[in-house]
């Protein structure tokens, strides 16, 4: 992996970090999130593709559960703790960008249970 990669492919899923930050901002409601769901949904999955390629498999694991969950509530399910779950999921994405070995453990079972609960 070259460094200008690298460099490319973090600023990449920061700025995609930053618009799924800004997004949730601008919400109020799990209503708000399903309608912004889709934008949501295109962010984590430039998350999922780029952050295995730079070793942050973690980071895109995490991507690809919020990405199947976005998924279900792109089809109209409303997940009344989503916007919080989001927020927190985020939060931690963002931290797992500058800290080595971030622990995305606890994150990630909390976006998996809420999507088991929707099957």
């Amino acid at each position: 992996m070259s460094d200008e990669f690298l460099q490319v492919a973090t600023a990449e899923i920061n700025n995609e970090i930053s618009e799924i930050q800004n997004i949730l901002n601008s919400c109020q409601s799990s209503h708000d999130v399903s309608a912004n769901a889709a934008k949501i949904q295109k962010s984590t999955h430039k998350i999922k593709g780029l952050a295995p390629m730079m070793g942050k498999e973690d980071l895109g694991s995490l991507s690809a559960l919020l990405d199947s969950l976005l998924k279900k509530i792109m089809t109209g399910i409303v997940v009344d703790e989503i916007l919080e779950s989001l927020i927190i999921a985020a939060d931690e994405m963002k931290k797992s960008m500058t800290c080595t070995d971030y622990n995305l453990d606890k994150i990630k079972q909390r976006i998996s249970n809420l999507s088991s609960a929707l099957s």
